[in-house]
């Protein structure tokens, strides 16, 4: 009977096991190619007479038809399509995932000027049939064109007429808002419309950030792009990748630029040109401010207690350099964490060896590399450590908690554990030696001798009024001293406020003068640096933590009212608009600057309540 059951119960489990086979075969090709996604890429803007890649890629391999791009309209097709295919597989912490592509590149050739939609591509697989996503390719004019929507720079533009709308710098970041620690990519970038030879400038001083600078080539190639509807020459000139260290609203300053440009020269006589070799051209130099930037900066959520410290995207494996081991033989245990973050700040996971093994310091290694706007790196840990004893130990899994910004959570990784077999080696005399002294010096013996008593006797020194003269000996000159000094920084509140506005408005009347004697840059730089000033010394702030986004929150904490603050910042931000935009406007407003001026130290001296 038994037997019987037995054999019922072989037979399901066959027939169990032939059914999900079946279904399993059914469901692959509906499992394989329903994400099956068509992307086509090509460029913005190309000119006339220039030949562009446009890409398409299938996430399959598995494509059974292909349409043809023949005709298409306003190009002609040079070269394709060029077909290629890429299969990959990657195993992390045992979980298999595999990704595979095929591309097909044509190579066009742009005939007239023009915004054109390029065609679709349809594919074939399994069956069912997928087309790309539409892309839009703007056409202008060459070198040799004189539309007007094509670069100044290409119509030669005369000496003397380089504005700001002529050459001028970019400042871009990819994200406006990131968690502590997350990377933000800053990057520098060039519009001109002029011959631009020359360009020179600083790395910002980006305090609170980690930084590390991409590499870009040093021979800049520029090519034609566009800026609020205009076309432009335009490269990326620096890049930045930055881990905020800090939270809060962080700020770029801005950082300035010396450009030199070649300018064609219409009134250079012709024999002079030929004699000194000019050319009809003349080098200018122009100075180009990039604009400052912030960046928010959140708090990482509460974090565990085992928190490593990590933000990105990583994982973690172990291994032992070393196997075959005996006792007192050093082991090579190794814990590496690869992936895409800050690994220069994650710490060492600690390690639980067996109580039989002397634990050593950790070493640890990084190596990093910037790879587009994420840098991808490698910690190596050697945790050295030997057995004392031969036999059989199992070393349990590492664990590694880090913050995923991909899903903005903290995730906890955790390696297999190893067993280890250690063979018997050679005694280490020296090791025992120590363990024998160090548990000697562990007991301390009992005095033996002679013992001299002292009967206890009631003298003054030793009693508790004694002790408490003693501390009030002490503090009493402490707390004289304190009130001494309170009494006279309430003084010098008072006195310092109105010490603020005699020294403000001196620095403006330094002001006038030098508006005076026509000194306008400097006229306007002293009339903002003296509101900073004076906003600082009220709010009881450095100057160089003061910018304007956190400003009104400052000035809204002590009372000011919401217009009055507008009111500030206008005054600061019209300062700075006619001083770095140059012209008549300098003359022409600076007595309306400097009555402005008084008028707002006058009313924020009497609105900004004592802290």
């Amino acid at each position: 009977m038994s037997i019987h059951i037995y054999n019922l119960r072989a037979m399901h489990r066959i027939i169990k096991s032939v059914f999900l086979v079946l279904l399993m075969a059914l469901l692959w090709p509906f499992c394989s190619y329903a994400n099956v996604v068509v992307k086509a890429e090509a460029p913005e803007a190309v000119a006339v007479d220039e030949q562009f890649r446009i890409v398409f890629t299938v996430n399959s391999q598995s494509v059974s038809h292909v349409s043809a791009l023949a005709d298409v309209p306003g190009f002609e097709v040079l070269y394709g399509p060029s077909r290629s295919q890429n299969y990959s597989v990657q195993i992390i912490n045992g979980k298999k995932s595999e990704s595979s592509t095929t591309t097909y590149t044509y190579v066009l050739m742009a005939k007239k000027k023009g915004t054109f939609t390029m065609p679709r591509l349809t594919v074939t697989v399994g069956g069912k049939t997928y087309t790309s996503n539409a892309v839009n390719v703007r056409v202008v004019s060459n070198a040799n064109g004189q539309s007007s929507s094509e670069p100044a720079a290409v119509r030669q533009v005369s000496s003397g007429t380089i504005s700001n709308k002529d050459l001028f710098i970019a400042v871009t970041a990819n994200k406006d808002e990131v968690y502590e620690q997350e990377p933000v990519l800053l990057t520098y970038r060039v519009y001109t419309r002029v011959n631009l030879t020359e360009l020179h400038g600083n790395m910002p001083d980006l305090k609170g950030f980690m930084v590390k600078e991409v590499q870009l080539p040093q021979q800049k190639s520029f090519s034609i792009g566009t800026f609020k509807n205009e076309n432009y020459y335009t490269t990326i000139w620096n890049q930045y990748l930055m881990f905020p260290q800090q939270t809060g609203r962080l700020q770029i300053p801005p950082i300035k630029f010396d450009g030199v440009v070649t300018l064609s020269n219409p009134d250079l006589d012709l024999l002079d040109a030929f004699f000194n070799g000019t050319a009809g051209q003349i080098r200018k130099k122009k100075t180009i401010v990039a604009p400052s930037l912030s960046i928010k900066v959140k708090p990482l959520p509460e974090k565990p207690a085992n928190f490593s410290g990590g933000v990105g995207s990583f994982t973690i494996q172990s291994k032992v350099v070393n196997p075959r081991l005996k006792q007192n033989e050093t082991l090579n245990f190794q814990v590496i964490i690869s992936g895409v973050g800050n690994v220069d700040l994650i710490k060492a996971p600690k390690v639980q060896f067996p109580a039989d093994f002397d634990v050593y310091e950790p070493k640890m290694k990084n190596t990093t590399q910037l790879d587009g706007t994420t840098m991808n790196g490698r910690l190596v840990i050697d945790y050295p450590a030997v057995p004392k004893n031969k036999g059989h130990y199992t070393i349990p899994p590492v664990v590694l908690t880090y913050f995923d910004t991909g899903t903005r959570s903290y995730k906890t990784l955790q390696t297999q554990p190893i067993e280890i077999d250690v063979l018997k080696g050679e005694k280490n005399v020296y090791a025992d030696k120590q363990r024998e002294l160090l548990a000697k010096s562990d007991i301390r013996y009992i005095h033996t001798g002679d013992v001299t008593l002292h009967r206890q006797g009631h003298v003054f020194w030793n009693t508790y009024v004694y002790w408490l003269l003693y501390l009030l000996g002490l503090l009493l000159p402490g707390c004289v001293l304190y009130l001494l000094t309170h009494r006279q920084s309430l003084q010098s509140n008072w006195q310092g406020r109105g010490s603020n506005v005699r020294k403000a408005s001196r620095r403006l009347k330094k002001a006038r003068q030098l508006a005076t004697h026509g000194k306008l840059d400097a006229f306007y730089e002293e009339i903002l640096s003296t509101l900073y000033g004076f906003v600082a010394e009220r709010l009881g702030l450095p100057v160089s933590e003061l910018n304007k986004d956190n400003l009104i929150e400052q000035m809204k904490s002590r009372g000011v009212e919401e217009q009055l603050c507008q009111d500030f910042i206008h005054l600061l931000d019209e300062c700075e608009f006619i001083r770095y935009a140059g012209g008549t406007d300098m003359e022409k407003k600076k007595d309306d600057i400097y009555r402005q001026g008084l008028e707002m130290i006058s009313l924020l001296d009497c609105t900004i309540k004592k802290k």
